[in-house]
């Protein structure tokens, strides 16, 4: 009797779920809603935004920039006293 339950239920969730295109059709329904709570920055912000980039960049490749020299400095000064 419970596989007579079972086969049963597993007719009806076949039953209740939506077929391929209708899914597919809710996750486009859902991305469009979904895009429309988009807050865009404004031109101001995103010009901030770019300039701090570039601001960290440059100021990260200064600092490997000069950790490189020290470096090299100090190993070419290490191999000559050791040569």
């Amino acid at each position: 009797m419970a596989e007579k339950e079972k086969s049963k239920k597993d007719k009806k969730d076949k039953a209740k779920k939506p077929g391929f295109f209708s899914r597919i059709g809710k996750w486009f329904r859902d991305l469009r809603s979904e895009c429309k709570k988009v807050v865009w920055p404004t031109r101001k912000q995103v010009v901030n935004n770019t300039l701090v980039v570039l601001g960290t960049i440059l100021l990260v490749g200064v600092f490997i920039w000069i950790l490189d020299f020290v470096f090299n400095f100090g190993v070419t000064t290490f191999i000559s006293l050791v040569a």
